[in-house]
């Protein structure tokens, strides 16, 4: 029985649940962490300037505001994160987006997860990374999440601009994510 004694060591102990449990309620924004507005004048001055210079010769910087538009505008596929009521994570799904007018614009179906979910608020993630020489940047953007469907809106988007979504199916819906917040962050090696 000396073999049953070591095994029994091993077990975790019992855990003792009294009923269903529930996830964790979703926090709603801080006035904390509300945007730079907020931020004390010195950390302001670090809005596009190198923040950290590493031994290794890399530089860690914040980026512009503009900086971070312009950054959007040279990439077609990012991601959408949104929440889906009842869920303790949040959904991020690829999307092919471009950028009309300050608004990230991309294509879902009617009955997909981003239309039933994403509408109302949601952010948007996107970058370009170089594994080998460890550097690039990110841009993360958050605010309103709207379904275009006034036919006169419509009619303003680029003729043929939109991206073509790379999954198959009809993909006809347009939905824009007007950026609140946006922030973004470039590592770079000397």
């Amino acid at each position: 029985m000396a073999g049953s004694e070591g095994a029994d060591r091993m077990k975790p102990p019992p855990v003792s649940v009294t009923g269903p449990v529930a996830p964790p309620e979703q926090r709603g924004p801080s006035d904390e962490y509300a945007g730079t507005d907020r931020l004390a004048d010195e950390q302001e001055l670090l809005e596009g300037a190198d923040i950290i210079e590493g031994d290794d010769g890399a530089s860690f910087t914040v980026l512009e505001r503009q900086t971070c538009f312009n950054l959007l505008a040279t990439r077609d596929i990012g991601r959408v994160a949104f929440t889906i009521e009842g869920d303790a994570a949040p959904t991020v799904l690829p999307v092919n987006y471009t950028m009309v007018d300050g608004g990230i614009v991309f294509r879902s179906t009617l009955a997909g997860a981003i239309m039933r979910h994403a509408r109302g608020y949601a952010a948007f993630q996107v970058d370009s990374l170089d594994e080998e020489r460890r550097e690039g940047w990110s841009v993360l953007a958050s605010g309103p999440c709207a379904w275009i469907r006034d036919a006169a809106e419509l009619a303003r988007l680029p003729q043929g601009g939109l991206p073509r979504p790379w999954a198959e199916g009809e993909r006809d819906q347009v939905l824009r994510i007007t950026p609140g917040r946006l922030s973004g962050r470039r590592i770079h090696r000397r």
